[in-house]
């Protein structure tokens, strides 16, 4: 494909066109360009068949999640058991990778027939039972986490109802490899500084740390802006030790800026204007500082960035750590449409000789992260 494709969908943007020109020519592997291409597709299109039809060669998923990728196809009938959070998060992926979800599972009638949030039908395992030949061969998704319940579950499904056992898929609703991204590409080196930019529940600090493994780490500096996972994080990351935490969201200086708080992984910086059509509920005024400065002086040798979409300013506040350190880096580039383009090309106008490499961790269009070094 390449991208002079990009014209196609922003002709009137000669400058974005060039941009994409040059980082597509500073791919260091072939992964890395067909992933390039799915994104860009999807930039055009909006069709996130550009992302969920990547051949998995081309993604670095778990063998539970190529699991889900072999089952749910699209245009599959689906049925999701049960109605709670966890089965509306499954049904609204399903849906975006181009399934149908017929049906909510419950194991009586005492939820209704319809789903208030969702407005799916919900049906019995009774009402299953009465009608096999409408519901034998439909692909089921149970989306209880618990293993006892999910599997008790499934006997029920298959021996009573007779749905055959690959037809089934057990419950997983967090569709990234957790386990590999950021730490899969590059090996540790001896005396690593982690910067970790979006530290959430300090889940990746400790990775950060296994992946160091015998050869330890100097330091980690976290920074984690959502006052919820931050009061959380202090108590987790103090047995790391050497792991300075701190209250703040990263960006190009320092201010004072909206926040929504979800005491969740996508909490995020939003304007003022969208504080507002929020009525400031769950609305928190918290500070950003630019890494330059909160970290001047120190060795840094390794940048994670993942703060929902302020990843192009958080560069910016540490263009003198990365043209001084020349640290290797995993930034999230899937945030906005654009990132895939914009944030590569900053990073090559700050060090013109680094490597680019693009790695998809994800069943759709989330978790595409650049490898920098």
């Amino acid at each position: 494909m390449g991208a002079d494709y990009l014209a196609l969908a922003v002709n009137t943007d000669a400058e974005l066109v060039e941009m994409a020109r040059n980082v597509y020519a500073h791919l260091s592997d072939d992964i890395s360009k067909k992933i390039f291409e799915a994104r860009l597709m999807y930039a055009m299109t909006g069709n996130v068949g550009a992302m969920t039809g990547l051949d998995a060669k081309y993604r670095n998923l778990s063998s539970d999640m190529e699991s889900y990728a072999e089952k749910i196809k699209k245009g599959d009938h689906v049925l999701v058991y049960g109605s709670g959070g966890a089965a509306h998060y499954l049904a609204g992926r399903f849906l975006r990778f181009g399934a149908h979800i017929d049906a909510f599972i419950e194991p009586d009638d005492s939820k209704g027939s319809v789903d208030a949030q969702t407005g799916i039908r919900i049906i019995s395992e009774k009402e299953m039972r009465d009608n096999k030949a409408v519901y034998g061969d439909k692909k089921v998704i149970i989306s209880y986490s618990v293993k006892s319940v999910a599997d008790e579950t499934k006997k029920r499904l298959c021996n009573d109802i007779g749905i055959a056992e690959e037809n089934i898929a057990m419950g997983m609703y967090d569709w990234r490899n957790n386990s590999s991204q950021y730490f899969d590409f590059f090996e540790p080196l001896e005396n690593e500084v982690f910067v970790d930019c979006g530290c959430y529940d300090g889940g990746t600090c400790y990775r950060f740390a296994a992946w160091c493994g015998q050869k330890g780490f100097d330091h980690i500096y976290s920074f984690e802006a959502d006052p919820k996972n931050y009061e959380k994080c202090k108590k987790l990351l103090e047995p790391l030790g050497k792991c300075d935490l701190y209250p703040y969201g990263t960006a190009g200086k320092n201010e004072k800026v909206y926040f929504a708080s979800k005491g969740f992984e996508d909490s995020c910086i939003i304007s003022k204007e969208e504080a507002e059509s929020r009525n400031f509920d769950g609305v928190e005024t918290i500070e950003t500082i630019a890494l330059d400065e909160v970290l001047k002086g120190k060795k840094i040798t390794y940048l994670k960035m993942d703060v929902e979409g302020a990843e192009y300013d958080a560069l910016l506040g540490a263009e003198i750590l990365i043209k001084e350190c020349h640290p290797r880096m995993a930034i999230s580039i899937y945030h906005k449409l654009e990132d895939f383009i914009t944030l590569p090309d900053l990073i090559l106008k700050m060090h013109p000789d680094y490597r680019i490499t693009f790695r998809h961790y994800g069943l759709d269009d989330l978790e595409t992260i650049m490898y920098v070094e």
